[in-house]
């Protein structure tokens, strides 16, 4: 299982737990080796213009799906690329009064349902 992240630097995330939550989710859903997902984790203004570009839509969303579902020439079924915006998921953190983690974890479910939906 390969799980590629890109994220801004000012982001404090643990990349390790990232990557661990993930494979965990992704074998719920019954993935297992051979498959590829990236992560990429931006701010207001980048998630709002992939949004407008991607949707159509103008407004700030909290994860974007962007499904690819090919498998390539090795083997390895690349799922596709979701983009969670960081500043989103942090103000849901202090609404809900949860850890921002925790958060993230729920995106990373609702994003990989809909890259596979």
């Amino acid at each position: 299982m390969k799980i590629l992240i890109k994220k801004d630097p000012r982001y404090p995330l643990d990349l390790k737990k990232i990557r661990q939550r993930t494979r965990a989710i992704l074998k719920q859903f019954g993935f297992h080796d051979q498959i590829e997902l990236s992560l990429y984790f931006v701010g207001r203004r980048k998630a709002k213009q992939l949004n407008q570009t991607y949707r159509k839509m103008d407004y700030i969303p909290e994860v974007l799906a962007f499904p690819l579902n090919e498998r390539g020439p090795d083997g390895i079924l690349r799922l596709g690329d979701l983009v969670i915006c960081f500043p989103r998921a942090r103000d849901l953190a202090m609404k809900r009064n949860r850890l921002v983690e925790e958060i993230i974890v729920e995106l990373l479910e609702h994003g990989i349902k809909n890259l596979i939906s």
